[in-house]
Formats: structure tokens, C-alpha cells, sequence
């Protein structure tokens, strides 16, 4: 039993250049769009946030204990 042949690839390909001249949106989906990505962009940026303040203070207690041999600084425990 022979396997079929599938045709060769051809040597070069040229993509068909594309351009894209206007957009029809409804205005009012459009709103809806942009509504939507505020309220989506709202616990994207808590969600953020506590991310960059977890590792700030992970590098501040790491400095202040490489620095000063534990975490009180030069005032001690305050």
C-alpha cells in the first residue's frame, strides 16, 4: 500500500500585501468596548500594585538585613 503523494511546497512565497483603509464601528459598541476596559483595568491594577509592593518590600527587608545584620536599621527596633 503506497501513501499518497501531497503536492511540493512552492519554492518562494510572496505574502499579498494588505491594507486596511477604515474601521465601521457603532458608536455605542465602541462606548461599551472602552467601559468594559476600564472596569476590566480596575483589579488588573490592585492586582498590580500589591505585586510591586510584595517585592519592594521583600528588597527593602533584604538591604536593611544585608546592610545592617537584621531589620532595624541604625535606630534599632523603632
Amino acid at each position: 500500500m503506497t501513501m499518497p503523494q501531497t503536492p511540493a511546497a512552492p519554492a518562494t512565497y510572496q505574502p499579498t500585501p494588505i491594507t486596511v483603509t477604515a474601521i465601521d464601528v457603532p458608536f455605542t459598541r465602541l462606548v461599551g468596548f472602552f467601559f468594559k476596559a476600564a472596569l476590566a483595568a480596575i483589579p488588573a491594577v490592585i492586582a498590580v500594585a500589591l505585586i510591586v509592593k510584595i517585592i519592594g518590600g521583600l528588597l527593602f527587608w533584604g538591604v536593611g538585613a544585608w546592610r545592617y545584620g537584621y531589620m532595624g536599621g541604625p535606630f534599632g527596633w523603632l
